[in-house]
């Protein structure tokens, strides 16, 4: 038998054992650990991101197959777990029970909502069960037609069910993050690139945690988006743009993107594109619209982006000299004037470049994306997953070292008043920008031809 066969029927062996063993690990946390123990918690990750490192060590003696077995695997098993690190899907089932029977749920909050309700109602005991495990049920639901589709799919199959219909809707979530591992692959190979480092994305066992683990659609724009790249790679740019406009609607942030999109495309192809994502967007939100819940939906944006605070960078820093300044917390007025620095940074960089490749495109888009998150209030740690389409095309490293410390912030569950250690918000942070700085720093050498 010759030496390498060798060599890679012992690799086999290892890599099956080291998979099962990644396994039984990413299962039993989930199925076992809550997030109030952080202690846990923590040497969990630590686990799991060894085991993933190593794979990652060994990436040329994986092969493509190997990883999509795992990827699918991992993600289906997680599913019929039930969340023990997020109950936002307790939102969603009761959003998608209300439109099953006849109810727009941005009319009302579940709190309005529950009050109004008969005890003789047939869903009454039901809904009143689950309106104790949803957070904040004083707001207005924040999420868009496309995620709410969802929710009313589950609740038409899974009934008066809870397992049933989280496990309909983490299914979901696990087949289109599966279908964006798919369109990860297409684009690697289209820009010559080695298509096993899909492994960073498929292998990653925080996306796969918040993802099919948590129920968390970023997974999903994570698809929508990876597919509108791919066509815009095929110069087929009118479906792109419709996948754009579906990525829209599951999480409203692809919209920054457009402008990058007409540099990339040029004036006129990119304003039609812009206009038939935006067009796609309007039509997909055009319910809510009619129906007048267009007005609470924002209630809950605007409630979201300037009450609530977690896990932030820049805004905690200026939340400390607001503190110094007025003796408050100012975050009513620091939340949109960040904002406001963010949209100015952003125009400075759209009028600098008046063209931009492929390249360039992907490239900006992750450097808007990061500093957006840099000056937001809130940051929890599936927000980073959007990043990852974009730092792997163009191999920047940074943005998966920061979904792994992010999950540092899970720390601020196991208090009783949650309050965050900011001890480890700064180490986290001090992490990324060290890992920023080195990997901005490296030239990208996987584009193979310089216009592409």
């Amino acid at each position: 038998m010759p030496e390498s066969a060798f060599i890679n029927k012992n690799f086999f062996k290892l890599y099956s054992l080291l998979m099962v063993l990644f396994a039984i690990t990413l299962f039993a946390g989930q199925y076992f650990i809550s997030r109030k123990d952080f202690n846990d918690l923590l040497a969990w990750q630590v686990l799991l991101h060894g085991i993933f490192i190593i794979f990652y060590y060994y990436i040329k003696q994986i092969s493509i197959q190997q990883i999509l077995f795992g990827a699918v695997i991992l993600r289906i098993g997680s599913s019929f777990i039930m969340p023990s690190l997020s109950d936002d899907v307790y939102r969603f089932i009761w959003d998608g029970q209300l439109i099953v029977h006849g109810q727009n749920p941005l009319l009302s909050t579940p709190n309005d909502y529950l009050s109004t309700l008969k005890d003789t109602s047939s869903n009454y005991g039901y809904l009143t069960q689950l309106h104790g495990s949803i957070n904040h049920p004083q707001f207005y639901t924040c999420y868009p037609p496309l995620m709410q589709a969802v929710f009313a799919f589950a609740a038409l199959i899974g009934g008066s069910s809870v397992f049933k219909s989280i496990v309909i809707i983490k299914l979901v979530v696990a087949f289109a993050d599966l279908i964006g591992v798919y369109f990860l692959i297409k684009i690697l190979k289209k820009i010559n690139a080695d298509v096993k480092l899909v492994l960073l994305y498929a292998l990653n066992p925080l996306v796969i945690i918040e993802g099919a683990g948590n129920a968390h659609f970023e997974v999903m724009q994570v698809m929508l988006v990876a597919m509108s790249i791919y066509f815009i790679l095929e110069n087929k740019y009118n479906i792109a743009a419709v996948f754009w406009g579906f990525a829209i609607v599951t999480k409203l942030l692809p919209l920054l993107l457009l402008p990058l999109i007409i540099r990339l495309l040029g004036v006129k192809k990119g304003i039609v594109f812009s206009l038939i994502a935006v067009g796609v967007a309007a039509l997909l939100f055009l319910p809510f619209i009619v129906t007048g819940s267009v007005d609470g939906f924002a209630k809950s944006l605007n409630l979201y982006f300037q009450n609530f605070e977690f896990n932030a960078s820049v805004y905690y820093v200026a939340r400390e000299i607001g503190w110094w300044l007025k003796g408050y917390n100012y975050i009513s007025f620091i939340g949109p004037f960040l904002m406001a620095i963010f949209l100015s940074i952003y125009a400075i960089l759209f009028f600098v470049k008046r063209k931009l490749t492929f390249h360039e495109f992907v490239f900006y888009s992750l450097i808007i994306f990061s500093l957006y998150y840099f000056f937001a209030t809130i940051i929890h740690p599936w927000y980073i997953i959007n990043l990852l389409p974009f730092a792997l095309i163009v191999h920047k490293k940074y943005a998966f070292v920061w979904m792994g410390v992010a999950f540092l912030s899970y720390n601020a569950y196991g208090n009783v008043d949650f309050k965050e250690n900011f001890y480890l918000v700064g180490i986290e942070y001090l992490v990324v920008a060290i890992a920023m700085y080195i990997s901005l720093k490296k030239k990208n050498l996987f584009f193979l031809h310089k216009n592409i």
